[in-house]
């Protein structure tokens, strides 16, 4: 009866110990967009610097998202509220939703200098999807969330080409 009972006891923490030491690991992706990696002039992945800037979304040099395209590979985001070279950054923070309906969530950011920003200065700005996507899917598959990073505002351009836009 001892015997039996020690040997249940050792079967029991042999099958409990590895579901315990799996569960207390940590996921490789949770530090893989922590410190921010450019993927090219104006994109940047990273997931602190994404957190970062949703949280601190109020600016004196204040923008407009007015329209946002698709045009194979690329995303055209036209804006109201810029300087003559536009310097503006969309900020990725990695993830991609696959599941239904997929989405990417992008935050576009003015960098430049205070004393150039134009209130009334128009600009299309680009970036490259394929940069973001890779080999996953056709873009236009996607819902592309541009978030203001001037303001509390995003634009999502949905896979049909229409426009939502939300105050959040």
């Amino acid at each position: 009866m001892k015997k039996q009972l020690i040997l249940s006891l050792s079967i029991f923490w042999i099958a409990l110990g590895p579901l315990l030491l799996g569960s207390c690991s940590k996921d490789k992706d949770d530090n893989a967009n922590d410190s921010p990696f450019q993927l090219e002039e104006n994109l940047i992945m990273g997931n602190k610097l994404f957190n970062s800037s949703l949280d601190d979304r109020n600016s004196k040099n204040s923008f407009e998202i007015l329209k946002i395209e698709r045009k194979n590979e690329i995303l055209q985001v036209s804006i109201k509220g810029s300087d003559s070279v536009g310097s503006f950054k969309f900020i990725w923070d990695g993830r991609i939703q696959e599941s239904y309906p997929m989405g990417i969530q992008l935050i576009m950011l003015y960098q430049g200098k205070d004393e150039d920003f134009i209130p009334t200065e128009e600009k299309v700005i680009q970036v490259n999807l394929q940069k973001i996507i890779g080999k996953r899917t056709n873009v236009n598959e996607y819902h592309f969330n541009i978030i203001n990073g001037s303001k509390k505002k995003t634009a999502t351009l949905n896979p049909d080409g229409t426009i939502t836009n939300n105050d959040r």
